[in-house]
């Protein structure tokens, strides 16, 4: 078994939760290409087999999420979760408008991201306080769905690594619901536990090189094969993906073999 699940998490779990629960399921390793928060809702991409090897492919691409901001009042998590820290005025819609592009955004201390080698959210559980780093993100398109303060509804685009509740923040509010509709191309109205889509099917924003018969062992033994381009290539045959080349000087180099 091999290949990639289009999962929607319910709020709850962990990430960690839903990828074991399929791992049992499908009897094969199993992980996921992106984290969503246990109180978050939508798309978790699920890698299976050997097709977990993709992840470094699939981690990067943009997200789409939908949340619904309580302005007002800053939380120590970012979420409904956390204490409140700070009573805010009331972020505007120009406030909203203003988010659009590169920016510098606070990592929420309910996070993953490692401080002094731990990671933050278990220093928060345990009430260390710690000065959060600061990360680049881009919000690419910001839609406001509705605007009836104290509550804000935004459609985001984000760059991958981007805390929707660092964003909340930024506001001056917290998140009180937050869904991931969409990653690149993948979408959660596509979502189906039951279905696996093969490992090729999970690279459709890679361009294609079709291997000939006597390529296939070659890519596999990870010796280069001739080819175009610049960047990662899906390397296929018999309707089957056979590795990720990365083109460049006129060659392709097998980069992740996968069967």
């Amino acid at each position: 078994m091999s290949g990639l699940v289009l999962v929607d998490k319910p709020a709850g779990p962990s990430s960690f939760a839903v990828v074991a629960k399929l791992r049992k399921r499908y009897g094969t390793k199993a992980g996921h290409a992106g984290t969503l928060d246990p109180f978050a809702t939508g798309l978790l991409l699920v890698l299976l087999g050997p097709a977990t090897r993709l992840a470094r492919y699939l981690v990067g691409l943009d997200k789409r999420y939908v949340t619904e901001i309580r302005l007002g009042l800053r939380t120590s998590t970012g979420d409904g979760d956390g204490e409140v820290i700070a009573e805010t005025p009331f972020a505007t819609r120009a406030d909203i408008d203003a988010l659009r592009g590169e920016l510098e955004l606070r990592v929420p201390a309910a996070s993953a991201v490692k401080i002094a080698g731990e990671r933050a959210y278990r220093l928060h559980r345990r009430g260390v306080a710690v000065e959060m780093p600061t990360r680049r993100s881009v919000v690419h398109d910001v839609h406001v769905l509705r605007f009836e303060p104290p509550l804000a509804e935004l459609d985001l685009r984000v760059s991958s690594g981007t805390y929707v509740r660092a964003i909340a923040d930024a506001l001056g509010g917290h998140c009180r619901t937050l869904r991931r509709v969409a990653v690149g191309p993948f979408h959660v109205e596509d979502a189906d536990e039951g279905r696996v889509l093969a490992p090729l099917a999970a690279l459709p924003f890679l361009p294609e090189r079709e291997l000939r018969p006597e390529e296939v062992s070659l890519v596999r033994a990870g010796r280069p094969i001739p080819g175009s381009g610049e960047g990662p290539v899906a390397l296929w045959a018999d309707g089957g993906l056979v590795a990720v080349g990365r083109a460049a000087d006129g060659v392709i180099r097998p980069e992740t073999v996968v069967s």
